[in-house]
């Protein structure tokens, strides 16, 4: 009885965590619902105080309480994240900026900071950064432009002092940050547990780069870029390509899914380079290092 209650409270951990890495390979969740189920470690030691207090007695059978605990655990997590609003319900403040460029053919740093909601990025028809922070009442972005002789900096960062449940519809936390067509600008951001979309399909981007960690991102790129760079570390990545561009992939990676066979790419050593990049004048390097992620390159 008790080897049998074993096989069965073993299975059931088994078939939870293999339904949950199914989900998220399937895509009905996503990536960064990993950082909120760690949440749960405390439940180990209920687990193992439950296996000490009932082995070897008549109430031995009571050990099924301990996959029951974890599962209802698990479900609640998930289900709490689908719906942010569900508990504690916030005020949103939202700050503006407008940020006039003064680049006068100097190539503008811009450099994200984020976490923790959402980040969409797209243009504007000004020399002008331009944005709406929603926020949760409490957290203060931060804003900082400095010129040198050589090159301008624009920064903004998110106040990572917050304790609020993410989730990736959660619109107490929407950054909606649009910059100047004309602008030449290099791009940097570092994402955790957030959900992005870059159109930087009409901005005039050189270099791109992204720091992602436990997070989804939509890149959606143009014929003037010419670098992308992207870290990644349990993360989705989904990267739009002009059909007209050469394409060369630089990959590091571990435990990552990609779609690079299905765009007819050849494959060399830790490489992948398009059947037209020797013959096109437009042409992106990517460098990609990526962990326990999953990559999808399109072309339009």
């Amino acid at each position: 009885m008790l080897k049998m209650l074993n096989r069965v409270t073993n299975g059931l951990y088994i078939l939870l965590f293999g339904f949950v890495f199914l989900w998220i390979s399937l895509g009905f969740i996503k990536f960064n619902i990993l950082y909120q189920l760690l949440k749960l470690w405390p439940l180990f030691f209920i687990i193992v105080g439950i296996e000490m207090v009932f082995r070897k007695t008549k109430l031995s059978f009571l050990k099924i309480v301990s996959p029951i605990i974890v599962i209802c655990s698990v479900i609640g997590i998930i289900y709490i994240s689908q719906d942010g609003n569900l508990f504690n319900p916030r005020e949103t403040e939202i700050f503006k900026i407008n940020q006039q460029i003064d680049f006068e053919e100097k190539t503008v740093d811009i450099n994200l900071n984020f976490s923790s909601g959402r980040l969409l990025l797209s243009e504007n028809e000004n020399n002008f950064i331009m944005g709406d922070l929603s926020v949760p009442r409490g957290i203060v972005p931060l804003t900082n432009y400095r010129k040198f002789d050589l090159e301008n900096i624009y920064e903004i960062s998110g106040n990572s002092r917050s304790n609020y449940v993410f989730s990736p519809w959660d619109s107490h936390h929407l950054w909606d940050i649009r910059i100047g067509k004309e602008i030449p600008v290099k791009i940097k951001s570092n994402v955790y547990l957030s959900v992005n979309r870059f159109n930087v399909s009409d901005i005039t981007v050189s270099d791109f780069v992204l720091d992602s960690r436990l997070s989804s991102s939509e890149i959606i790129i143009n014929d003037r870029i010419k670098k992308i760079r992207i870290n990644s570390i349990g993360s989705e990545i989904s990267l739009r390509i002009p059909k007209e561009m050469g394409v060369k992939i630089s990959l590091n990676k571990f435990l990552i899914t990609d779609n690079f066979k299905e765009l007819g790419m050849e494959r060399g050593f830790k490489e992948y380079v398009s059947s037209n990049y020797n013959s096109v004048t437009k042409k992106v390097d990517i460098d990609l290092d990526l962990k326990l992620s999953r990559i999808d390159i399109r072309y339009y």
